[in-house]
């Protein structure tokens, strides 16, 4: 079984060197952006089975996060694996490596999948027009504060009245998806133009993006709940982990989010100092 990785990452890269040493073996390969607006030395990542792709700047909540993640699908599908994993570069296996094989031999989906608009993803997302090329978190900004006002006055003139697909589906931006799941998804992209079109002004479209393509088809019946863990409880969310999760992963295999029970191989998030927590999980938890 071939793997190819497919890694988001924008700082922390001491950490992701870790990362990538972790899951490295003979039937993987790593495929990763890095934003453009991140200061990277890729002559420290020079190995056989890294591959970097076309830096683009990423915007939080904005399409160039999605459209970074496409990049990767498309790099990778152009050579073909067996399974493509969706990771972030702060995040790390917390399970020995047999664990995730033995999942991905499994004919299955691991997306998070949950159909209509949610309390914390509302139709807002998809309704209004939405901006990007600034950064929305840096409130003393005045460009932000100008493309913010911009952006109100646009939602008071114009909404997005008909919708490019049957029904709205949402989940996380983390997966572990086959072969022929990524097809489908490049195909029905290069099909339907009027659909990328429509979330490229949408919010935080990572997570309704391919999630509405894939519960809208014949693998909306596959999907299971993702292998990844976050911990939304503590702001700001996702929050760095700790001692305290390392303990909660020795006592509980079963977690539970708004898709359902999963089981993790994943968590995050990580950083460069979190090298004490890496070394007690390869000690306690990876251990063979």
């Amino acid at each position: 079984m071939t793997i190819a990785y497919l890694i988001t990452a924008y700082n922390n890269f001491e950490h992701l060197k870790k990362l990538i040493m972790a899951l490295d073996d003979v039937t993987s390969e790593f495929y990763i952006h890095i934003d453009k607006k991140s200061q990277f030395d890729q002559e420290s990542f020079r190995q056989d089975n890294i591959f970097f792709i076309k830096r683009l700047k990423v915007y939080w909540g904005g399409w160039s996060h999605q459209q970074a993640i496409l990049n990767l699908m498309i790099s990778a599908n152009k050579k073909g694996y067996d399974r493509y994993v969706l990771i972030s570069g702060t995040d790390y296996p917390i399970r020995p490596n047999m664990f995730l094989y033995n999942a991905l031999k499994k004919d299955v989906e691991y997306f998070n999948l949950i159909r209509g608009f949610q309390s914390h993803k509302p139709e807002s997302r998809l309704k209004y027009y939405y901006l990007e090329g600034f950064d929305r978190r840096n409130k003393k900004s005045l460009k932000t504060n100008l493309f913010l006002k911009i952006e109100s006055c646009i939602k008071l003139i114009y909404k997005k009245r008909n919708y490019p697909f049957e029904e709205v589906y949402h989940g996380s931006t983390w997966w572990a998806l086959t072969d022929k799941a990524i097809t489908y998804i490049l195909s029905y992209i290069e099909s339907n133009k009027e659909y990328v079109k429509f979330f490229k002004t949408s919010w935080c479209p990572e997570e309704s993006f391919i999630p509405t393509i894939l519960g809208n088809s014949i693998f909306n019946s596959r999907c299971v709940g993702n292998l990844s863990y976050s911990d939304w409880s503590i702001k700001p969310a996702p929050a760095f982990l700790n001692n305290s999760h390392i303990q909660l992963f020795k006592k509980s295999k079963y977690f539970e989010s708004p898709y359902g029970t999963y089981v993790p191989f994943f968590a995050r998030k990580f950083n460069n100092e979190s090298e004490e927590l890496i070394n007690m999980i390869e000690q306690k938890l990876r251990i063979k």
